[in-house]
């Protein structure tokens, strides 16, 4: 289904519009129109589906971008719960190649892998309500794999608190000790405790599968590559040490794969964020209340 001719034309894919088309064209022509946007790029898809992000959505975009020349300015509307890194990076290469400025509307979420495509925009224009979300890579459960996926942060923070916890059960056992035995040597009182609290640890480090742990550790590498990548090549004005903190904290700092970054922690992270204003944000909630899965170009009059 198109709702423009080539050069510039939308792909629908399992949607479900509640508007006529032609009054879909409008919204999205005055979408862009209001900030003097050339062209616009839809990526939207079901909230919940953890495949949003795709390599057929990678191949669709390709295709789309083959049809229009280069462009000066690109504005893409982006709802997407996330999807495949790997998709992620090749879409950000493939719309930075088209247009020498990005901009990125987000009226809702973008989290995980669309906060990792994020990375390369220009300007990302958000919503009150708006959220990024942590780039913590999401893997099969190792407990259960046939009944989901956790975040591989999983492991590390498992090794923290056994970490913490065996320190607490030293101090503990050493306490214990002081109060009972007063006139024990701290190295005696150590050289006690410290069989008891290898031996009860050992039990709970043994759960700790060395091959599952690594394998965590080389999802979250692939987040922290990507976006190393992306923005070194698309972020001048950022340093070393800023792609350094602003990846570390996307990736080890949030306590939850769902956890919402929004406007306001992420211009603080050293995103270019800009403020939807009531016009911009009424029309991009209209669009995406009667979208599902579209995506395309569509030229917007200079």
């Amino acid at each position: 289904m198109s709702f423009l001719p080539p050069p510039y034309c939308a792909i629908c894919s399992g949607i479900t519009v509640r508007i006529r088309p032609d009054s879909l064209c409008d919204l999205l022509r005055n979408l862009c129109a209001i900030y003097s946007g050339f062209c616009s790029l839809i990526t939207t898809g079901e909230p919940l589906s953890p495949n949003e992000i795709d390599r057929r959505l990678v191949w669709r975009i390709r295709n789309e971008c083959k049809k229009c020349a280069p462009l000066k300015r690109l504005d893409v509307f982006l709802e997407s719960g996330g999807g495949d890194p790997d998709a992620a990076y090749l879409i950000i290469t493939c719309l930075k190649a088209k247009c020498e400025e990005l901009r990125i509307f987000i009226p809702n979420w973008a989290k995980s892998a669309a906060t990792l495509l994020c990375l390369g925009a220009d300007e990302i224009w958000m919503s009150d309500t708006a959220e990024l979300g942590p780039l913590d890579a999401q893997i099969q459960d190792p407990r259960a794999p046939q009944e989901g996926r956790v975040s591989a942060l999983e492991q590390f923070r498992a090794m923290d608190y056994l970490k913490t916890y065996s320190f607490e059960m030293l101090d503990t056992y050493v306490n214990m000790l002081l109060d009972r035995v007063p006139t024990m040597r701290l190295k005696d009182m150590l050289d006690e405790a410290t069989p008891f609290v290898t031996q009860l640890m050992a039990s709970l480090y043994g759960q700790i599968d060395p091959m599952h742990f690594g394998a965590s550790y080389r999802a979250l590498d692939i987040a922290i590559e990507y976006g190393r990548r992306i923005t070194t090549r698309h972020k001048k004005d950022k340093t070393r040490d800023d792609i350094i903190r602003i990846l570390g904290r996307l990736t080890w700092q949030y306590p939850s794969h769902s956890f919402v970054i929004d406007r306001t922690e992420a211009k603080e992270m050293g995103f270019n964020v800009m403020e939807l204003t009531d016009e911009l944000e009424e029309f991009a909630d209209i669009i995406s209340e009667n979208l599902q899965a579209w995506f395309g170009f569509m030229e917007v009059a200079k």
